[in-house]
């Protein structure tokens, strides 16, 4: 086992590529915006691992050089390798831990808090964690922004998550107080569906559920997409994250039948009592509905 950094880069808006541009196209236009972070990533001595979908994994040698890779790929994206090409704009997360190298590939907790911060970051930003950061240079601290505390699973003790600010845009975002981020113990939910009930605690988020059977919950709907949404804990709140095609209809306690709230692609703050669906209303008697419950 060795000690590297780890960096995820996501292309953002991929989706609406596909669709603007058609698929050989966007294809074509996403497969050199990744050869380009293969190419960065290997000028500060690490390379690419691997490409999963449009997102690219590389390792580095040290927290400086992801930092530097990070910035350097945010910096390209904003400048399209032909006139008039679209840009291609990423989220990427990266960590500094223990890995273990097998066949060409990385595993290890590195690997997934690193993906974790990729999955949390929004188009154009970078995160990081603050034991990633105190390795960071002088000149690279002094640009680093408390972003959120979260809790990952696998790990014990929930993160705290940290923001690179890589551009005078971003610096004019707000940022969180420490006073503001921290997670109340007790929190939990408890999740209700065909006959079982799932205690889902801060070390069971990111919690999936979906068609697809490496879900946390799999859910065999027909209006189900394969991951369709996840629950996840920030700062002491449940959420219910919707990715699905056809969107999740959530019923809260006490509303009356016919109303619900509808998410697609969006994010929905669960409190006290209610059920939810995926892709179809929540009537009584649904053959796929959910129960919730926070405490």
């Amino acid at each position: 086992m060795s000690q590297r950094a780890v960096l995820f880069a996501d292309v953002v808006g991929s989706t609406a590529l596909y669709r603007r541009l058609g698929d050989d196209a966007a294809e074509a236009l996403i497969r050199s915006a990744l050869e380009r972070i293969a190419e960065t990533a290997r000028g500060f001595g690490g390379r690419l691992v691997k490409t999963i979908g449009d997102c690219a994994m590389c390792e580095l040698p040290d927290a400086d050089a992801a930092a530097r890779t990070s910035i350097e790929v945010q910096r390209q994206a904003r400048q399209p390798v032909r006139t008039g090409e679209s840009p291609v704009l990423f989220r990427i997360g990266f960590m500094h831990g223990p890995v273990v190298v097998r066949d060409d590939d990385v595993f290890g907790d590195a690997v997934n808090i690193a993906a974790r911060l990729c999955d949390m970051a929004k188009a154009e930003q970078i995160l990081t964690t603050e034991a990633t950061s105190a390795l960071l240079s002088p000149e690279l601290r002094a640009n680093l922004r408390l972003f959120d505390q979260t809790p990952v699973k696998g790990v014990t003790q929930s993160l705290v998550i940290v923001q690179l600010l890589w551009d005078r845009r971003a610096a004019t975002q707000i940022f969180i107080a420490p006073s503001e981020v921290a997670l109340p113990a007790s929190t939990g939910l408890v999740l209700t569906y065909g006959g079982q009930t799932l205690s889902i605690s801060a070390q069971k988020t990111p919690f999936t559920i979906g068609r697809e059977e490496g879900c946390s919950l799999v859910v065999p709907s027909p209006f189900a997409s394969r991951v369709h949404a996840r629950i996840e804990l920030h700062r002491g709140k449940y959420t219910l994250v919707d990715e699905s095609t056809n969107g999740t209809y959530v019923r809260p306690e006490g509303a009356d039948a016919d109303r619900y709230v509808y998410i697609r692609r969006e994010v929905f703050t669960l409190l006290g009592r209610g059920v939810f669906a995926l892709g179809e209303r929540p009537d009584d008697g649904l053959a796929h509905l959910l129960a919730y419950e926070v405490s």
